[in-house]
């Protein structure tokens, strides 16, 4: 109990190195709620704090969990946003594109775990914000729509075509995207079929 309590501390207040420990220590905490219902994720999501966001992100969260009002952390990032751009308030300095120790950005997070929603927030900063890179490369020269297809995300790979993702971004391995093997078999041509129907073939 005290365990659980503390993450969700630690998130709200935005104390990146305690959130890490404390998932490193007990994954399953990154689901546990607290008295009102919420999650870590959403107490991340209340501060907007994208370090604390990444590093939750990367232990797989349920990112439409509910608390007891109904909110889910996708949508309470949305509304504290809006709250400050509205009262003309300056957030503490968000690193959007801020990398991982595995070179991966909040938006690498968003595509691998297929939230549409995340990624949609991630790509639609607020006016005078950063803008999010879209082709930034991790450590194996992944982009997020390299992990978004490898995952087997289509409508996430839709959603970074249709913002302006490379289709022809090499990996290291030489893969473009839409190449990658990612879940395999039938599955994987169904993503691909997908991607295609809804945005064309890429341009080869």
């Amino acid at each position: 109990m005290s365990s659980s309590f503390s993450v969700h501390r630690a998130a709200q207040e935005g104390q990146t190195g305690l959130v890490k420990s404390l998932l490193s220590q007990d994954p399953k905490l990154v689901n546990s709620k607290d008295a009102d219902g919420r999650t870590p994720l959403h107490w991340a999501a209340m501060t907007a704090n994208l370090a604390v966001l990444q590093t939750i992100l990367s232990h797989h969260p349920e990112i439409d969990a509910h608390d007891d009002g109904g909110w889910t952390p996708l949508m309470i990032a949305d509304r504290t946003i809006s709250h400050r751009e509205r009262r003309g308030h300056s957030s503490p300095p968000i690193q959007i594109n801020a990398k991982d120790r595995a070179s991966q950005t909040p938006l690498h997070r968003a595509a691998t775990t297929g939230s549409v929603s995340l990624l949609q927030l991630l790509l639609n900063p607020p006016a005078g914000r950063p803008k999010t890179r879209l082709n930034t490369a991790d450590r194996a020269g992944n982009t997020p729509m390299h992990l978004a297809m490898e995952s087997g995300h289509g409508e996430a790979t839709v959603v970074l075509i249709e913002a302006g993702a490379d289709r022809e971004r090499q990996n290291s391995e030489n893969q473009v995207p839409e190449e990658i093997d990612g879940v395999g078999g039938e599955e994987q041509k169904r993503v691909r079929q997908y991607v295609v129907s809804r945005v064309g073939p890429r341009d080869e």
